[in-house]
């Protein structure tokens, strides 16, 4: 058995992301997790944004934990 690789690498992990990415994205036919998960968009979607960077930013909001929102009522 192989001993495992260690992917600390920053440049690694952002290609590794990319690539499932686009993986998810062709699994799903070309949506994007607004229409598949009714995830909001990160951003205002352009001509120039494709799908698997939204997918990308879906997993790395997924992955960041979630701020606690102060009650100022």
């Amino acid at each position: 058995m192989k001993t495992p690789m260690k992917h600390n690498n920053p440049k690694t992990l952002t290609t590794a992301l990319e690539k499932a990415a686009k993986h998810i994205c062709t699994a799903k036919s070309g949506l994007c997790p607004h229409m598949v998960e009714e995830y909001p968009c990160p951003s205002d979607c352009t001509l120039d944004t494709t799908a698997w960077e939204c997918w990308a930013q879906y997993f790395l909001d997924q992955a960041t934990p979630a701020r606690p929102q102060n009650n100022t009522d």
